[in-house]
């Protein structure tokens, strides 16, 4: 992992890829505050010298760093989750995508009975493990201002005006009558609606 700190997952689709140009950013934006470095190709030029799937949904997963690791096409089976256990994430820092996940995979192993876990820092909500996350008030949607990491779905996301960006603390949960959970592979109409009672705070 040393050679590349650095991960992007994209979704694949029937030979095509979503939101190239928001991972392209993202890239970017990694390789230069984490190395001082830019990306030296175009990523949607780049890809097409591999043997791409054409058919069915895969995980486009690209190790890179100084250099770019050529691309796994993994098959994409969503897992689902109903169920997110509240945990202290004081310590974690994940500002960047990196390979390397050890510590969030640490918090995942206090998720008890639920499927996931919802990290809080400062007394905020942020991210599951996985997945940036939404809250319904009323008819509007609110994503934390704070994620650990910003994802692309959720860039796109606020670009569209589907949701909109505040602070959540952990014990305002009870204001919000549902939530949704998003990522580079699980676009907002597909994503389920979870009802604000499935987050366990215990």
């Amino acid at each position: 992992m040393e050679n590349y700190p650095l991960l992007e997952s994209i979704r694949l689709e029937d030979g095509r890829f979503a939101l190239l140009s928001l991972h392209e950013n993202r890239m970017q934006r990694s390789l230069h505050q984490l190395l001082g470095i830019s990306l030296s190709v175009n990523l949607a030029d780049w890809l097409q010298q591999f043997e791409v799937p054409q058919k069915g949904l895969f995980k486009c997963r690209i190790l890179y760093g100084q250099k770019l690791k050529p691309p796994e096409f993994i098959p994409y089976i969503k897992k689902p989750i109903t169920s997110l256990q509240l945990v202290d994430g004081e310590h974690i820092e994940y500002s960047l995508k990196y390979s390397n996940r050890n510590e969030i995979e640490k918090l995942y192993a206090s998720k008890n009975f639920c499927n996931d876990i919802l990290i809080v820092k400062n007394g905020c909500v942020t991210d599951t493990s996985y997945c940036n996350i939404a809250f319904k008030q009323n008819e509007v949607w609110f994503t934390p201002d704070r994620p650990l990491l910003h994802g692309v779905q959720r860039t796109y996301l606020l670009q569209q005006g589907i949701i909109q960006p505040a602070p959540i603390r952990q014990d305002e949960l009870g204001e919000f009558s549902h939530f949704k959970l998003f990522n580079a592979m699980i676009r907002w109409e597909e994503a389920p609606l979870l009802d604000i009672q499935n987050i366990n705070s215990k």
